[in-house]
């Protein structure tokens, strides 16, 4: 998500432009545009147990996110009925939680406090991730989350929380 916003993400930009020689050539194509996955979070998966979840976000600060489950839900649903949506490009959100949100879910899954630690944006060094979250603490992601839901209610759109319980299920 986000390839066709000119973001100056370079792996962002880098699907647009892959995304541009699809849409001019003759193969049949769809494009399936995932957003931040929920499971970016078990990246951090120490500092969570520890009881901090870092993002370079602000704590009220909506980011739209997927459940790989469903990207693959839906990813399937494309290939087992391809015609309705060949030459489309569909951006994928399962929910938008904030930080905050996300640490209470995290607190809950986990049966312990998790608190959102804001990480500055001037400490995330590597120029791709920097870009990303300076994408996401501005513009960020435009999936209208209602609408596709609607469209689409086949698809099982795991919220976070769901997601964090059955994660972090055996962590706690």
């Amino acid at each position: 998500a986000g390839a066709d916003q000119d973001s100056g993400v370079p792996h962002f930009e880098s699907k647009a432009r892959i995304e541009a020689d699809l849409a001019s050539g003759d193969v049949p194509y769809t494009v399936l545009g995932p957003t931040y996955f929920f499971d970016n979070a078990l990246g951090g998966q120490e500092r969570i147990l520890h009881g901090s979840l870092d993002l370079p976000l602000p704590p009220d600060r909506p980011l739209q996110q997927l459940a790989r489950t469903d990207l693959g839900a839906f990813a399937a649903e494309v290939m087992l009925n391809p015609a309705p949506y060949v030459g489309q490009r569909i951006e994928l959100a399962s929910e938008a939680p904030t930080p905050e949100h996300m640490a209470a879910s995290l607190s809950k899954a986990l049966g312990q406090e998790v608190h959102h630690v804001r990480t500055p944006l001037a400490a995330v060094g590597n120029p791709d991730m920097h870009a990303m979250w300076t994408f996401l603490n501005g513009p960020g992601y435009r999936v209208d989350i209602p609408a596709l839901h609607d469209a689409h209610p086949e698809i099982p759109w795991t919220s976070f929380e769901d997601w964090a319980t059955h994660t972090w299920a055996d962590a706690s």
